[in-house]
């Protein structure tokens, strides 16, 4: 059993928190306002510039989380092998992801498809994955359900308030020339993504899980938009991910009613919360 912090440790890491959170402003300020050249080429600038601003924020949330004390960041929490055959039926959302059947048709291409470009669009859904989760999911969702776990539906509503807000950010988007459609399908698949991570989080209580979900989905998702082209929703591809979307909600829902709010007592509980 982990000791409980002392006021000087947690002075320390609100400290902590507190420096990295003021760097990590000026770091983000600084890329907004004198947006640095990082290279001539406009896809590897924009790999460049996402993974490193990603990367800073997340530094931030998660010294944020650690200062908060939640229980959500041992990668190997036990039971372990119990937490990974749930995540199974997301694993297979997440890799689906990916137009699997548009590539061996032809019907996407790479237009960089250089290890290089491959790596950095690898490392920038990394940093994605790690800022988003621990904003969304480790802080936010925590914060909100934190008065509110003992009931399931308190546990209900603080999945359907952060997973809403996790959706509606999405519609910076806009500012960023994507068509409304687009962003509004975004809105809706965030939407479902961050309800899945919840439940994830609060059965599991390993943050970890959530990150690689949220990280290969977007690999998945957005490798050929990003660096290729073509078309990838074919009518194969869209039935399966329609059956697929369905049987995962279907087993998310039922997960979720039959968890008992107790579960979530190891994230909360004194011994590892500051």
């Amino acid at each position: 059993m982990p000791a409980t912090p002392t006021p000087s440790t947690k002075d320390l890491a609100r400290k902590i928190a507190i420096a990295l959170t003021f760097v990590g402003m000026l770091v983000l300020l600084y890329f907004e306002v004198c947006k640095p050249v990082l290279s001539e080429d406009a896809t590897l600038q924009r790999l460049y510039t996402m993974t490193i601003t990603r990367g800073v924020g997340a530094v931030v949330f998660y010294a944020i989380l650690a200062f908060l004390g939640y229980g959500v960041l041992n990668p190997l929490r036990r039971p372990f092998g119990k937490a990974l055959l749930f995540c199974i039926p997301a694993a297979l959302v997440v890799v689906n992801n990916m137009p699997i059947l548009s590539m061996i048709w032809g019907d996407a291409y790479f237009v960089h498809g250089e290890p290089w470009y491959i790596l950095w669009f690898a490392l920038e859904c990394l940093a994605i994955g790690l800022f988003e989760e621990a904003a969304f999911r480790g802080v936010a969702l925590l914060i909100i359900a934190e008065k509110k776990r003992t009931t399931k539906k308190g546990l209900f509503m603080s999945i359907v308030l952060s997973s809403a807000v996790f959706g509606i950010v999405h519609l910076a988007n806009l500012l960023a020339g994507a068509s409304p459609g687009a962003v509004f399908l975004q809105i809706g698949y965030s939407f479902l993504i961050g309800a899945m991570c919840s439940v994830i989080l609060f059965k599991t209580a390993n943050l970890w899980l959530c990150v690689i979900l949220h990280a290969v989905y977007d690999f998945c998702g957005h490798l050929m938009p990003t660096l290729g082209a073509g078309h990838w929703w074919d009518t194969p591809t869209v039935i399966f991910t329609t059956v697929l979307a369905i049987a995962t909600t279907v087993f998310y829902v039922i997960a979720f009613v039959r968890m008992d709010p107790r579960e979530t007592e190891r994230i909360y509980s004194q011994e590892t919360k500051h």
